[in-house]
């Protein structure tokens, strides 16, 4: 079972007989190995129910998260608070890739049949929910010395845990054929470890070749809660080939569900990763 749980903790599109929105609390780790639904009372909305529940969902597993990642902006006060509480590590992110997916799952299938359920918006996915601030330049002390662009078949990833790597979180994508194209960004850098103890930090979750005004091409790393980073600046006609790579990349991720890689190596013949993240982007 994961060690990192993802949380949300929010009123749902159902009315109860009082007329008031249910709320919801959904627990599950990245895996979603096990899943922990419990509906909370509407004045009872606070940091000490939360706490109180995570206790019993730890004691319930048998395991104690090493962080729980949430994306609601909104509820960071008592989400914050009630992880302090049950003596656990709480962190907004939009690296919560399994939550989003069973959400999707929700509103489709468990809300709608439910009696005083209003219609919303069916795709409330939290990988876009809280807006990333202006784009800021990686420390210039972890800078790469150059990227890669490779693609590999969604089956190679079957092994992937198997891999060498220092620093990494991976993600199911059993769901794709197994001969689906899986583009990554690989950073060569000479302080790949260092670079990829950062990456780890800042919680990555998806890569964007976004164009800008004139000519100019950003190689961004979204990532934590609302941080955009800027892995490389490629010009026209200069770059003419990385900006190239970078459109055959994005096309690659419509073809994909949205996901794809990041990994940092020391050189590029090794066949060891000091990172390694597969990262998603909602299309």
């Amino acid at each position: 079972m994961s060690k990192i749980w993802e949380l949300d903790f929010y009123s749902r599109p159902v009315l109860d007989a009082n007329n008031k929105k249910v709320w919801e609390l959904l627990i599950c780790d990245r895996d979603r190995q096990f899943e922990w639904v419990r509906e909370c009372p509407s004045n009872e909305v606070n940091s000490e129910w939360l706490a109180k529940q995570l206790t019993e969902c730890v004691e319930t597993t048998g395991q104690t998260p090493i962080k729980i990642r949430f994306f609601r902006p909104s509820m960071t006060n008592i989400i914050i608070r009630g992880c302090t509480l049950a003596g656990i590590t709480g962190q907004a992110s939009r690296r919560v890739f399994t939550m989003s997916s069973w959400l999707a799952e929700r509103m489709a299938s468990i809300y709608p049949n439910r009696e005083g359920f209003q219609a919303v918006d069916p795709n409330p996915l939290p990988l876009k929910v809280l807006a990333a601030q202006d784009p800021k330049p990686i420390p210039d002390a972890l800078m790469g010395e150059s990227w890669i662009l490779v693609s590999l078949k969604a089956g190679d990833f079957a092994e992937a845990n198997e891999w060498s790597m220092d620093f990494s979180e991976l993600l199911d994508i059993s769901q794709l054929d197994p001969e689906t194209i899986v583009s990554g960004i690989i950073i060569i850098s000479s302080r790949a470890t260092a670079l990829a103890a950062w990456m780890s930090g800042v919680d990555p979750v998806f890569i964007k070749f976004e164009r800008l005004l004139g000519e100019r091409t950003q190689m961004q790393l979204e990532a934590s809660a609302d941080a955009r980073w800027v892995l490389a600046n490629l010009q026209a006609p200069k770059d003419k080939n990385a900006i190239a790579q970078g459109a055959t990349f994005e096309q690659s991720k419509q073809n994909s569900q949205g996901f794809h890689f990041l990994a940092v190596q020391n050189k590029p013949e090794e066949e060891h990763f000091a990172g390694f993240w597969m990262l998603k982007e909602v299309i």
